[in-house]
C-alpha cells in the first residue's frame, strides 16, 4: 500500500511541478520501477517494443502500413534492424510508429498489454498529461498498459539515439511464456 502511494503521489507530483515549471524528476524511473514486476509476468507475445520513427536512418528503405507503422526492413543502417531481430527471436511484438497517436491506436488493435517504448522528454511529458497513469497500468484508449520505458538521448525528431543495450535488458527481464 506504502508503494502505491508513493507511486502515485510522485506522478502526481510530476504534474504539479511541470504545470508551475519547476525542476521535475526522472518520472520514467518511477513508473518503470513501479510496474516492473507485473511487467515481467505478462506473456512475451502481448508486449510490444515500440520504436519511435525518430530513430530510422534517414536512407531507411522501410515501407509504411495504415496498421503497422514502419515496416522495418532489417537494413542495418540504424538499431532498429537488430533489435527487430532480437524481438521476433524473443517472441515480442515489434513496431516503429509514426506518432504518440498512432501507438494509442496500435495498442488498442494489436491487444497490447505490455510496452517496452522509447520516447523523448516532450512525449513522455504529453503522455503523462494526456493518459491515466494508475497502479494497474497506463489506461490507453481503455486499456490497462504495464510499461518499462526508455528515454530518448535528445529531444531531435530525425537521427535521434537511444541505448540500444538498454532496449535488449529489458526484454531479457520478462519472465512471462
Amino acid at each position: 500500500m506504502l508503494n502505491k502511494l508513493k507511486f502515485l503521489g510522485n506522478i502526481y507530483t510530476y504534474k504539479l511541478r511541470s504545470m508551475l515549471g519547476l525542476k521535475r524528476p526522472n518520472i520514467m524511473a518511477t513508473i518503470n520501477d513501479y510496474y516492473r514486476d507485473d511487467f515481467q509476468k505478462l506473456r512475451k507475445e502481448d508486449i510490444a517494443v515500440i520504436l519511435p520513427h525518430c530513430l530510422i536512418d534517414d536512407k531507411c528503405p522501410a515501407k509504411f502500413s495504415k496498421s503497422d507503422g514502419v515496416l522495418c526492413s532489417k537494413c542495418k543502417l540504424c538499431g532498429c534492424g537488430k533489435v527487430f531481430e532480437s524481438a521476433e527471436k524473443k517472441g515480442y511484438q515489434f513496431y516503429i510508429t509514426p506518432s504518440v497517436g498512432f501507438t494509442k491506436r496500435l495498442v488498442q488493435r494489436k491487444n497490447i498489454k505490455g510496452v517496452i517504448g522509447i520516447a523523448c522528454d516532450y512525449e513522455i511529458e504529453k503522455g503523462i498529461h494526456s493518459e491515466k497513469i494508475t497502479d494497474l497500468g497506463v489506461r490507453i484508449n481503455g486499456t490497462r498498459v504495464k510499461t518499462q520505458g526508455i528515454r530518448l538521448h535528445v529531444y531531435d525528431c530525425i537521427k535521434n539515439s537511444v541505448d540500444w543495450d538498454k532496449i535488449e535488458e529489458i526484454m531479457r527481464l520478462s519472465t512471462g511464456h
